[in-house]
């Protein structure tokens, strides 16, 4: 057909400077990879308290105060970059910040939120935030294992839940999402 079938597991957040990232993203483009899947680490992006978008976890300027800064501006980034490069996402919905349990992180960081619904708003707004930019979603990562699910036994019913709400949420919020979820469980699974 003439379009690469290939993708690239990318950690591109992780990347402090934009330069190191757009220099990325062009390699993978020019190496042929058609799709990346790229982590939205809801821990990173609505960080602090439910709604709250906004980084306040370093202090830039050196003044001893945290400096706030939008969270999502490095996904923005990362949103544009691909675009400009042809390359299409598959964004991995998943990783809740701590204050989305009782628990906090005592479970594992991994482990699903104590309330699905907050994460199902979450996934609308990344679905909402980038309805024109990103088609295809992973809801979690390998729910079946490695302490993707937290420090818990695997729960196959919990998870199912889950990933019909992201499902829901993420085709109420962009009715054109292909699929609207695509499950994160491992291969060997």
């Amino acid at each position: 057909s003439g379009v690469s079938p290939y993708g690239a597991n990318t950690f591109l957040q992780n990347e402090a400077l934009p330069e190191v990232r757009e220099q990325s993203v062009a390699l993978l483009a020019g190496a042929g990879f058609r799709f990346i899947r790229q982590e939205f680490a809801w821990e990173d992006i609505e960080i602090h308290v439910k709604g709250d978008f906004v980084d306040r976890r370093n202090d830039l300027d050196g003044d001893g105060q945290p400096d706030p800064v939008d969270a999502w501006a490095k996904y923005d980034n990362i949103v544009s970059l691909a675009e400009a490069d042809g390359l299409e996402i598959i964004a991995r919905l998943g990783n809740p910040p701590s204050w989305t349990r009782a628990l906090t992180d005592t479970m594992g960081t991994n482990a699903p939120p104590d309330d699905f619904d907050d994460f199902g708003d979450f996934v609308a707004a990344v679905a909402e935030r980038y309805a024109a930019e990103i088609d295809y979603y992973q809801v979690w990562n390998e729910p079946n294992g490695n302490d993707e699910w937290g420090l818990q036994d695997v729960d196959p019913e919990a998870y199912t839940r889950l990933l019909c709400l992201a499902y829901e949420r993420i085709k109420g919020a962009d009715p054109d999402a292909v699929r609207g979820a695509v499950a994160g469980v491992a291969p060997d699974a």
